[in-house]
């Protein structure tokens, strides 16, 4: 809205007020009727395939009304009534959009407290959503997955996040099995072969957060906590869990003193589940997380100890970010998810060095979805689950990336003073983002609330540029030929330059379009994010370029690493020619550093959608050219001693060589390693075993299916699981209709059906056959896999750089996708991606191809 529509008459402002208020509570309960406490009892045996319950909720009506509104889903209430002492009021419920439930009675009904009695029956769902079922070695569990909006899906109730109010969970189940929850058990009662289990009332928590679990199961005591912990898994797997009981008392401990408070439950368990939709989830007393983080080997190795520690420390932050203060509605959701992200690189920093997660550019992977024309804000209007989802990483990684520029502005003292207030202040209730810019600004010696709404309340980032006069300009960053609307920001610069052969540093705030900083007028070079901290991307004259090319030891890793990728962004924008990217990546390809060198792997790879039939071989040659004295140096076996980014190093050197050349060493290699992986799977790192397989896939199809799947289907580790699923980048089309064929098998769970459609979606140019499978299919499988999954389909299988591949899509698409929720969207976002890729692929194929002929002339 603009300036002269803001300023139209009072009566048109009362109008379109009143209109905002009814458009609101269209998606929302209101706050006429509030909960403050809710008793649930549910019926639950995993063997079968429905479940009854009743609650009981505490509701005070704040005005006199007949309707009390609440959310269900999918279930069966067969009675709703309100109790007023000794008195019962019926209510006659119809159902609403966004799964509003309108509870109506025959009389007015005075404001004051009641009791909202609710009888109902639902089915167990299949998909990973809710509360769901998951088999693990022919035995059934019963798990939960509420945020953000499937609560309801288990019992009615107020399932918004602003309604914090304590729970008290009670479950009966056949006595073979173990149920557990949110808090300890109060009492348990058995009769008949089922026992009662009656659960402590919980904190004030949003009801996304109740969690309860029931199957048989086994656990392992977590030891060092400051209150009573265990690993609950499958039975028969608690003897995996020896490295997470190890590593979580000194997390959490790191996480208590950070936050200067005790953890905030009576009790901290885990759950390794085997069939997850997401990486974990922080319910308050019972974390679950997909059993691939969990259920390890007893010394992993150091490349797969950072998923396990890192998601751990995440979702332990979570205890603080999100539960003990939530956020006030889902369109803050990155309250949560951006601080939990923040903390949990601060905390594996500090407990890990050896993974040096120092050295990773967190704003790497949120500068891709962040480019596109089609990317919303991270803070956005949310009216449904969808809407959460839609762009749900940019919660994580811009969100933490702004964070991590915040704090090295602000200072990591002044910044935790802050944290622990912003906690203090808002503990057991919630917050906005406002409330957050307030804490800040009072650490801050720069306008914390103006610079965070430019980067969080609008889409993309800048591109700074710099002019040898001292010129500094800002302008949205895009991609080449996309349409965006012009923005600009408060821009945080940490600038270091060369001039009279002397190296200086400065910060300023660009706040506008354009300004002059004269004192970087004629500077031999400029490099202005100092530590890689900014999110932007930015732009120097050519021969100030060349100047720090030449002067890269004046860098670290970490901006070094930011160089290379920055120079991707401009090439992909039309800033620079494929000449001008090149000369950064082969600058830097000369730096011994793992680091550095891994960064330069990760650029090669980001040119392969150049690469085609025509052009492979010449490829090929050029890869061994620049990789080849790398794979001699790291071979394919971890020694002991390697670090962490060394043995990363090697699995990108041996990925990329093994999927596009024909080297003859690296071919044998990959035979190697896939007959000993498939024998023994603790033989290698299961990154290169993945990559091995996906190298004999490519380039010998014969026989490998078979006993690819045969080796997935015998056995129960995902990890292992997940390294063979990567390796099943068949081309041959009657082999990935075999690959697509295993999603409808019931050995594989729901959680990974998309990440099979995914690898076959990668196998040939051409995805004839992939569409043809979802057409013949799409009913079945959309019916087994996770909703956010299906939602999220046509992002993780649909991308192309081919125009015969989009109009695949096209039509495949204008057939399903408004027939799910969020499908739509979702294809919106890879049809531009696709769009912008043949955008990009017709401005570089022809300097790419030259470029490949002059430098493989001298091989």
């Amino acid at each position: 809205m603009n300036l002269m529509q803001r300023c139209l008459s009072t009566a048109l402002s009362v109008f379109l007020a009143t209109q905002a208020i009814a458009s609101e509570d269209a998606y929302r309960l209101g706050n006429n009727v509030t909960p403050s406490f809710q008793q649930i009892s549910l019926k639950i045996d995993p063997n079968e395939a429905t479940f009854s319950g009743e609650t009981t909720i505490t509701v005070t009506i704040e005005n006199a009304t007949d309707v009390v509104r609440f959310y269900q889903r999918d279930l069966d209430v067969h009675t709703a009534e309100l109790i007023d002492g000794p008195r019962q009021i019926p209510l006659t419920v119809e159902s609403q959009a966004y799964d509003i439930q309108q509870g109506k009675a025959q009389e007015i009904l005075p404001a004051k407290t009641y009791q909202l009695h609710m009888q109902f029956t639902g089915k167990v769902n299949t998909t990973s959503d809710g509360m769901y079922l998951s088999a693990f070695e022919g035995k059934n569990y019963i798990f939960t997955q509420f945020e953000d909006m499937h609560a309801r899906r288990a019992f009615p109730g107020f399932d918004e996040p602003n309604y914090k109010i304590p729970y008290q969970m009670t479950i009966t189940s056949p006595v073979i099995n173990t149920v557990i929850s949110n808090t300890p058990v109060e009492s348990t009662t058995q009769a008949d072969g089922w026992q009662t289990v009656v659960f402590k009332k919980t904190k004030p928590m949003p009801s996304y957060l109740v969690a309860f679990a029931v199957g048989e199961m086994d656990s392992a005591e977590i030891t060092g906590l400051s209150v009573p912990g265990r690993i609950y898994t499958p039975k028969g797997q608690a003897h995996r869990t020896k490295f997470a009981v190890a590593q979580t008392p000194k997390i959490l401990d790191a996480l208590e003193d950070y936050f200067g408070t005790p953890y905030p439950y009576e009790k901290l368990d885990f759950i390794a589940v085997p069939n997850f939709t997401h990486g974990a989830m922080e319910n308050a007393g019972l974390v679950t997380y997909r059993s691939s983080l969990l259920l390890l080997d007893d010394e992993p190795r150091l490349t797969e100890q950072s998923g396990p520690t890192k998601t751990i420390a995440h979702e332990l932050a979570h205890m603080w970010y999100g539960n003990l203060v939530t956020m006030a509605w889902w369109d803050d959701l990155w309250l949560n998810e951006a601080f939990a992200s923040w903390m949990e690189s601060k905390i594996t920093m500090a407990l890990y060095p050896e993974q040096n997660t120092e050295a990773q550019l967190v704003q790497e992977g949120a500068f891709g979805a962040d480019a596109s024309p089609t990317t919303r804000a991270v803070k956005k209007e949310v009216r449904s689950q969808t809407d959460v989802m839609d762009g749900l990483g940019l919660n994580y990684s811009k969100g933490e990336s702004v964070l991590q520029m915040i704090e090295a502005l602000v200072g990591e003292a002044p910044f935790q003073k802050g944290v622990q207030s912003y906690m203090k202040k808002h503990a057991w209730g919630n917050a906005q983002a406002d409330d957050l810019w307030e804490v800040l600004s009072t650490v801050a010696d720069f306008d914390v609330p103006a610079l965070m709404k430019t980067y969080l309340e609008q889409p993309a980032y800048p591109l700074v540029s710099f002019a040898k006069n001292g010129d500094v300009s800002q302008s949205r960053y895009h991609l080449a030929g996309a349409d965006v609307n012009p923005q600009t920001w408060i821009v945080p610069l940490a600038i270091t330059y060369k001039k009279n052969g002397k190296i200086i540093r400065t910060r300023v705030f660009l706040d506008k379009a354009k300004t002059n900083l004269p004192e970087l007028a004629q500077a031999q070079w400029i490099y202005p994010n100092d530590n890689a901290m900014g999110y932007m991307r930015w732009q120097i004259p050519e021969s100030q370029l060349h100047a720090l090319l030449k002067d890269t030891q004046a860098l670290n890793a970490r901006e070094k690493k930011s160089l290379l990728y920055n120079s991707d962004a401009l090439l992909n924008a039309d800033k620079i020619t494929l000449d001008q990217h090149m000369a950064v990546l082969d600058a830097l390809a000369k730096d011994d550093d793992p680091v550095v060198a891994r960064s330069v792997v990760a650029s090669l790879n980001d040119l392969t959608y150049l690469v085609d039939n025509n052009n492979k071989a010449l490829f090929a040659q050029f890869l061994n050219s620049k990789l080849s004295h790398w794979f001699a140096r790291l071979g394919t076996v971890e020694s002991k001693g390697d670090s962490n980014d060394k043995s990363r190093l090697r699995n990108a050197v041996f990925g990329l060589l093994s999927r596009y050349t024909q080297n003859k060493d690296v071919i044998a290699q990959s035979k190697r390693i896939t007959e000993k992986f498939l024998q023994d799977d603790t033989s290698t790192g299961r990154a290169i075993a993945g990559n091995a397989m996906r190298s004999l896939a490519v380039n010998d199809d014969k026989g490998w299916f078979d006993k690819y799947q045969a080796a997935y289907f015998a056995t129960n580790d995902a990890n292992t699981q997940s390294a063979i699923r990567f390796g099943m980048l068949f081309p041959e089309a009657v082999t990935v209709r075999k690959v697509l064929d295993m999603t409808l098998n019931d050995s594989v769970s729901p959680a990974n059906v998309l990440g099979f459609i995914a690898t076959a979606s990668q196998a040939r140019e051409n995805q004839d056959v992939l569409y043809q499978w979802l057409d013949e299919n799409m009913e079945q499988v959309t019916a087994k896999m996770p909703a956010y999954h299906v939602a999220r389909m046509p992002e993780y299988v649909s991308s192309s750089c081919s125009e015969h591949n989009i109009e695949l899509a096209q039509d495949f698409y204008s057939k399903h996708k408004d027939k799910f929720d969020g499908m739509a969207r979702s294809y919106e976002v890879a049809q531009d991606e696709s769009q912008q890729c043949v955008t990009l692929k017709q401005a570089n194929q022809g300097a790419f191809n030259q470029y490949l002929q002059g430098a493989t002339a001298y091989f």
